[in-house]
């Protein structure tokens, strides 16, 4: 459980500083746009964990092949960078053969891409035990259904919070904010209740 919550906090942070640091615009983000739109929160996960699985697949034998030096440890997030990449551009060959399907999903790359980053550096490369294939794949298919979470939550959220009785002052962007923040507090409080062992 303290995992689970330890995912859903890497998301929250994730989420917050995209929203905050790598847009133009805070209410131009795209994340919240996703989330103001279930069909395009299930495409972007469903791209997600596409990536995410697929990055696992190549980059678990990677892993397990190197040497454990430290200098070549350091190297593993560029290894799931350079991976994410190819990916991206595997993504968007496959894409333009497909025209009905780009014109809904090729949007959502980027971020897909950004985010896949994220969870792949903070999850496979943070895990303090060895696990085998089949469980770092199921690492990666619990970190997109949990972002899914994640995106279901701030989308039920930013629906409440056009709620005229609201103050205008926590409308959109400080009203999600403040939520996540307290969300995140409450998952944390969790985390130090629910020990598994």
């Amino acid at each position: 459980m303290s995992t689970f919550i330890g995912t859903v906090l890497t998301f929250l942070i994730t989420a917050t500083m995209q929203n905050l640091v790598l847009t133009s615009g805070f209410d131009a983000s795209l994340m919240l746009k996703i989330t103001r739109q279930p069909r395009q929160i299930v495409r972007f996960n469903v791209l997600l964990l596409l990536f995410s699985v697929t990055t696992t697949c190549i980059f678990y034998p990677i892993d397990r092949v190197l040497p454990t030096t430290w200098i070549l440890r350091m190297l593993r997030p560029l290894i799931i960078v350079c991976i994410t990449c190819i990916l991206y551009i595997a993504a968007i060959l496959i894409l333009n053969r497909l025209p009905h399907i780009q014109r809904r999903v090729r949007h959502l790359l980027p971020l897909t891409a950004f985010n896949n980053v994220v969870i792949g550096v903070a999850l496979l490369l943070n895990l303090q035990v060895s696990v085998s294939f089949w469980q770092a794949v199921a690492v990666a298919i619990g970190a997109s259904v949990g972002f899914w979470l994640l995106c279901a939550v701030t989308a039920e959220v930013v629906e409440r919070l056009d709620n005229p009785e609201i103050p205008s002052s926590f409308r959109g962007l400080p009203g999600i904010l403040v939520f996540l923040g307290l969300f995140a507090l409450a998952l944390m409080g969790f985390s130090s209740v629910l020990k598994l062992t």
